[in-house]
């Protein structure tokens, strides 16, 4: 039964889910007249980015600020997913503890029957 919930919960996950992390930057605009130029203090942003890994590269996707909270969320769901993945790799790793020890057991002891 755990092991439904489970599911259930990671098939939700996956409805939003993003992998990555979030992270915010704020940044110089370059414009030598604009005041982040001269004043670190006042740099643009934070700017919000969701950041994963592609063909084996780091890659960013800018998140407008209007869907931060979105991006947050797709975050979380992407946190929930791993997490219950792993929950679930244990549930079976363990069933497969148990099955492997139960059939050293019977091999076992159909040995001992078999020698007179």
């Amino acid at each position: 039964m755990r092991k439904k919930r489970l599911i259930q919960r990671l098939l939700q996950a996956t409805e939003t889910m993003v992998q990555g992390g979030l992270s915010e930057t704020s940044r110089r605009c370059g414009n030598p007249h604009c005041i982040c130029y001269r004043d670190p203090a006042h740099l643009h942003g934070p700017h919000l980015y969701i950041t994963y890994r592609e063909d084996d590269k780091s890659r960013s996707l800018y998140v407008p600020p209007e869907h931060a909270e979105a991006a947050r969320q797709a975050q979380q769901a992407w946190a929930a997913f791993w997490e219950i993945g792993c929950s679930l790799a244990k549930f079976n790793r363990d069933r497969f503890r148990k099955q492997w020890q139960q059939e050293k057991t019977a091999a076992h002891t159909s040995h001992e029957e078999k020698v007179p």
